[in-house]
């Protein structure tokens, strides 16, 4: 260990050097000293290596000082400029990183990519570089893990690639391929290829300039080298061809069929990569590509000696041509053509001079998560909050009823008081105390009582003060926990920011796929696509990427007809296809739509009677026969070819975006062309709901999902049989029942009043959902219930409430599609309750006793009855007179109007007078029970009441009620 210590101080000190010469020198002394310097510091390196046993090093140090010395004599600012690009103490850096820091496996990738970097005249050869990985690797303090997401790509393509597929499949790497090696290669090689493809297609067109078409070709290179490296032959072979054909004089022949080949050996490249990726086979056009780029290649290397007749400089040259860095411009071999190139703008998009950091999606997850758990967390303690400033507030109810009875106490005393001491009282007191033997203390009890009375009143005051005071530290401290939500839904998304990917990451694949579309078919069409900068989730947009590559498919197969048939009906021979991307509020829009002849609407509707999907004498809408498409093993076609015909398409479209809970439209003019609409979440993630209560449960409904909420009154009712509509916007919207979509038991709403409704619109038509209560939104947090819950019942998810209750996430536009194809069916022998409640009875409960309100509420509340509470028969008969009540119970004794005197006041109550009243009292005696029922009491219970007694006599007295 104390040699790999001892090695990186060396790597360190070479790197230093290398750094601290002056690459920016412009005398040639200067410069012959400086290239002479980073020579003898390879050499130093190579030597240091060898004594060190670091033969991987030894050996990358020494090819980098033989093409060292291949320059220093004949062209020294070469050496300049790679000292200048810090390619020559780049990777010597990141090796004594290597060394130091085991535990960070991210070094070994960053190494082969910088001695992989285009800016070296060539690259190592893999046995160079995969050395001096494996060195590097063998000698750190302790093995370093390779990162997660790669070992899971590298194992799952491994997995499949296992029984010599490896040895069959040219589209693999070699199976003893370094971990760290074709990490690199998995992480750098997409973008070049990316790059490559996008200006081989300015090439294919002849929109490019000299500097682009050497860019292609070394990019082309590069790649040829990194899938040597890593053993793959097919995408190494292509790009040697590629590579070779770019470096001849192509120009005068891309009229000619080589800019067609060009374009398709691009488009084939990177299906090549995606196909590697996901383990799949060569492309079906992979071998005729490598046929016709070999026949080019002939046919160019023949026309090179005609060419090669104009008078040229090569004289001055040496004969042995020098193998120069691309970024070297020899001085005075500069023609006049080169020169008005070098004035042309270069078309390649700058490179952002921003710091970008490569973070493993699930480290992005985990964080979210985190995030998520604190939101809910904070939530709670907001609620807890809340409940506390309710409690302090019935604190101070209490406060202010035990001050009134304080000053009725007062002036009770006082009045006592005053009547002790008149004279008459007095002297009648003096006998009394005469004769009975009473002395005078014994006579000023009255005195210490008053004085008792005054301190207790002193008490309550100060009581009541530091009540104030509670409540105002509870407020200061819900306004902080406010202010903490608020930062953490910053926070939140600011962490769900770093999963969105702009729409331009797919763009090449999906312009690809009509390419090649067009190509199959003989076609020709255009694709513009909009709003390529919007960033969207990643989970998102690759869902959506398949579904749009079937929906581009589509609209050349079937909707774009051939040149002849559009010349025929007036159009252009090329058609046009549009893939628009919005945003509006928390939802993305996608539109794809094209010009070709659109949807025959009898066609579809022979074809799904002919298939059985519907019957002959079915009478649809033009949408309902339109979504016919959607239905599984739907096809138009009558021969199976490649891109159509089998029946698999559009099913799987719907089926994708019902998983990302989303909505699809379809509209189609026959000779114009079809548009499809899709319409997804932003993010599946993080969310804000409504919370409802369906029956006796509580879910939460995404907001996004909701149009409106609706107040509706009793004279906006309309009926038809059992069926309840209401009239919104023009239109005549069914209301359903939430319970009843969910399959949960629930009693009918009761009509006699208004009711609040969610306007909710599937891609059919709107509808109105009656809920049995609406609770305040929040944010939630949406957690998966996949694979103890299957998705098609209707719930996408769970969240946690503040109350740490668990409350299901409902796909509300996923059950009301069920509804409408026929998968729910509504029960029929629930009948709308017009006259009578069947709702959870409503019992008060009236008692001075906080613990004892709480506690029969509990009980109530299990029993599946709704509990109101109130502190004294006058804040009861309130709330008689406020809501419905089916049943009272009461306590005997309290303040201002007790159990009795409310009873008697109920009785004489014309339209409460039948209302059952169960008294629940400390008082046994018989005498108390003889006044209660005199006074109209139904029944009479001693405290402590246990669960089932109780229970008994609110069936009891519930049925009773129900049957009046």
């Amino acid at each position: 260990m104390d040699d790999v210590s001892a090695f990186a101080e060396v790597l360190e000190d070479v790197a230093l050097q290398l750094s601290s010469l002056n690459p920016l020198a412009e005398e040639p002394e200067e410069i012959t000293a400086t290239a002479a310097a980073v020579v003898a510091e390879y050499q130093r390196l190579s030597e240091t290596a060898h004594q060190y046993s670091m033969a991987g090093v030894a050996q990358t140090a020494e090819w980098i000082h033989d093409l060292l010395l291949s320059y220093q004599e004949m062209l020294p600012e070469a050496i300049l400029e790679l000292l200048q690009g810090g390619q020559l103490f780049g990777w010597i850096e990141l090796a004594a990183f290597a060394l130091r820091e085991p535990e960070d496996h991210s070094h070994l990738p960053a190494i082969a990519a910088e001695l992989m970097n285009e800016a070296w005249p060539e690259p190592p050869t893999p046995d160079i570089l995969e050395n001096l990985l494996v060195n590097l690797r063998v000698n750190t303090l302790q093995p370093a893990p390779v990162e997660e997401n790669t070992v899971a790509t590298i194992e799952a393509i491994d997995s499949a690639t296992q029984n010599n597929a490896v040895a069959q499949n040219p589209l693999a790497w070699d199976a003893d391929i370094h971990p760290e090696l074709l990490e690199a290669y998995l992480q750098e090689t997409p973008g070049q290829i990316a790059e490559a493809a996008r200006l081989i297609h300015l090439i294919s067109q002849g929109d490019n300039t000299p500097e682009q078409k050497r860019h292609a070709a070394r990019l082309a290179h590069t790649v040829k080298g990194a899938s040597g490296v890593v053993g793959v032959k097919a995408i190494a072979a292509f790009t040697h061809r590629l590579e070779d054909i770019l470096e001849l004089d192509i120009n005068p022949h891309l009229p000619h069929g080589l800019g067609a080949t060009l374009a398709a050996c691009a488009d084939c490249l990177e299906t090549l990569f995606d196909h590697l990726q996901e383990h799949k086979p060569l492309p079906d056009e992979y071998h005729s590509l490598l046929a016709e780029m070999d026949a080019w290649e002939l046919r160019l290397a023949e026309a090179i000696p005609a060419e090669a007749a104009e008078p040229d400089i090569s004289e001055l040259l040496p004969v042995t041509p020098l193998i120069l860095p691309d970024f070297i411009t020899q001085s005075g071999l500069t023609t006049d053509d080169e020169t008005s190139t070098n004035n042309t703008p270069n078309a390649e998009v700058p490179r952002s001079s921003a710091t970008h950091l490569s973070v493993p999606l699930e480290t992005v997850q985990r964080l979210l998560n985190l995030a998520g758990e604190l939101i809910t967390s904070t939530s709670q303690i907001a609620e807890q909050a809340q409940h506390t400033l309710a409690f302090g507030k019935q604190l101070q109810q209490q406060d202010e009823r035990i001050r009134q009875m304080l000053e009725e106490l007062s002036e009770t005393i006082d009045q006592q008081s005053s009547n002790l001491h008149s004279p008459s009282t007095y002297q009648s007191f003096a006998t009394l105390s005469q004769a009975d033997g009473f002395d005078q203390l014994e006579l000023e009890a009255y005195n210490d009582l008053h004085s008792t009375s005054n301190l207790l009143t002193e008490s309550i005051a100060d009581n009541r003060e530091l009540t104030r005071n509670l409540q105002q530290q509870i407020r200061q401290i819900s306004e902080q926990i406010y202010q903490q939500q608020r930062l953490q839904r910053q926070l939140s998304e600011t962490i769900l920011r770093t999963r969105l990917i702009p729409v331009q990451s797919i763009v090449t694949r999906l312009e690809r796929t009509v390419r090649e579309t067009c190509r199959r078919t003989d076609k020709q069409a255009n694709i513009s696509i909009i709003g390529q900068n919007l960033q969207v989730d990643t989970d998102i947009l690759q869902g959506l990427n398949a579904p749009l590559l079937h929906m581009l498919r589509n609209a050349v197969d079937h909707g774009i007809e051939t040149p002849e048939a559009r010349q025929a009906a007036g159009k252009s021979p090329e058609g046009q296809i549009e893939l628009r991307f919005d945003q509006k509020g928390n939802q993305i829009h996608l539109t794809v739509t094209d010009d070709g002849q659109g949807l025959n609407l009898e066609q579809i509707r022979a074809r799904a009677i002919e298939r059985g999907i519907i019957k002959p004498d079915s009478k649809l809408s033009e949408a309902d026969t339109l979504r016919l498409i959607l239905q599984p093993g739907f096809t138009t076609r009558d021969q199976v070819s490649d891109i159509s015909g089998r029946g698999v398409g559009m099913d799987v479209v719907q089926t994708t975006v019902e998983d990302l809970q989303g909505l699809l439209h379809i509209s189609s003019q026959m000779g114009q062309g079809t548009t499809i609409h899709i319409q997804v979440p932003l993010t599946l993630i993080a969310t804000n709901a409504l919370l409802v209560r369906a029956g006796s449960n509580l879910v939460a409904i995404p907001s996004n999902t909701i149009q409106q909420l609706l107040y509706i009154t009793t004279d906006q009712y309309q009926f038809e049989g059992e069926n309840w509509f209401i009239q919104h916007q023009e239109q005549s919207l069914e209301v359903l029942q939430l319970a009843q979509l969910l399959g949960w038991q629930a009693s009918a709403p009761d009509l006699r009043k208004g009711h609040s409704l969610l306007i909710i619109a599937s891609e059919q038509k709107s509808y109105a959902l009656y809920v049995d209560e609406i609770q305040q939104p929040r944010d939630i947090v949406v957690k998966s219930l996949a694979p103890w819950l299957n998705l098609a019942q209707g719930v996408s998810g769970a969240c946690i409430l503040a109350n740490g209750a668990v409350a299901p996430v409902l796909d509300v536009l996923r059950i009301l599609r069920h509804l409408e194809n026929g998968q729910i069916t509504l029960k029929s022998n629930q009948t709308l309750n017009t006259n009578k409640t069947a709702q959870r009875a409503h019992i008060l409960i009236v008692d001075d006793s906080l613990s004892n309100r709480k506690s029969l509420s509990l009980m109530v509340e299990q029993m599946g009855h709704q509990a109101m509470t109130a502190v004294d028969g006058l804040e009861a008969l309130q709330q008689l007179h406020e809501h419905a009540i089916e049943l009272v119970l009461t306590d005997l004794e309290m303040p201002r109007m007790n159990g009795l005197e409310m009873t008697q006041a109920i009785r004489i109550w014309p339209e409460k007078r039948h209302l059952p009243i169960v008294m629940i009292t400390s008082r046994g005696t018989q005498k108390h029970r003889k006044m209660a029922q005199q006074a109209g009491v139904d029944a009479y219970l001693t405290k402590p009441v246990d669960y089932d007694t109780l229970n008994k006599q609110l069936q009891r007295w519930l049925q009773t009620q129900l049957a009046a």
